[in-house]
Formats: C-alpha cells, structure tokens, sequence
C-alpha cells in the first residue's frame, strides 16, 4: 500500500524550508546598537554599565546609584519638583519608595515618567 503525505504536513515543511534558506544574514554589532544613547554621547563607555559580553542586560540600579548617587542625593536634586498643593512629589521621594531607576530613565530610548502611569497627566515633568 502507498504511502501519501498530507498537503499540510508538506506545506509546513515547505515553508519551514524557505525560511531556513531565506534567512536574512547576521545583523553586526554596530548595526544592532540603539540610536539613542545618552553616557555615550558624553564619551562613556559601555562596559562603565554593562558587563562586557551582556551589553544587552539592564544593569543594577547599583551601576546608576555609582555615578548618579544615591535615592537620598537624587532626590535632595529634585527637591524642586515637591508641590504638595498640587499633589506633586519628587519623583526621587514618592510614595513608590526606591523605584527602579529604569522605571523612568531608559539610555537606549526614550525616558518616561512612571509616574503618569497612574498619575497622568498631574506629573508634567520631562525624565532625561
């Protein structure tokens, strides 16, 4: 007795092999960098945040903490951004206590303030 194959098994096959054959090349290194950079565009290098070989890993807020200083000395920075009458907090003293830094700041893209997530649009405060 002859064996058949099923039309969607072949289908599947088929297309899994033009997908193996059409695979676009490796991306390099340089075309996989983010276009947006902020430590790089003051000339400090990557491996400053990131452990050489996991470029891709967000690094520990420890790593911000090291250069930018603690949550006490960021938010003694932006004290200015306290307005109790409007329901305003400093970002780096809110009710959220010692939030991740990349909750809002993001090197490799655009900022955000987290706190809009919630709070929108009360906070109106750009995050670099």
């Amino acid at each position: 007795m002859k064996q058949s194959i099923k039309i969607p098994v072949l289908i599947v096959v088929l297309l899994t092999f033009i997908m193996i054959i059409n695979q676009t090349p490796a991306v390099s290194g340089s075309d996989r960098m983010p276009q947006i950079d902020k430590h790089k565009d003051k000339d400090i290098a990557c491996e400053s945040c990131h452990e050489k070989g996991l470029s891709h890993a967000r690094p520990d807020d420890s790593t911000c903490i090291n250069c930018h200083g603690s949550y006490a000395e960021l938010a003694k920075k932006t004290e200015k951004y306290d307005n109790p009458k409007a329901g305003i907090e400093n970002p780096h003293k809110s009710h959220m206590g010692e939030a991740r830094c990349t909750l809002c700041h993001k090197n490799h893209a655009a900022s955000v303030l987290h706190c809009n997530e919630c709070h929108s649009p009360k906070f109106d405060m750009k995050a670099p």
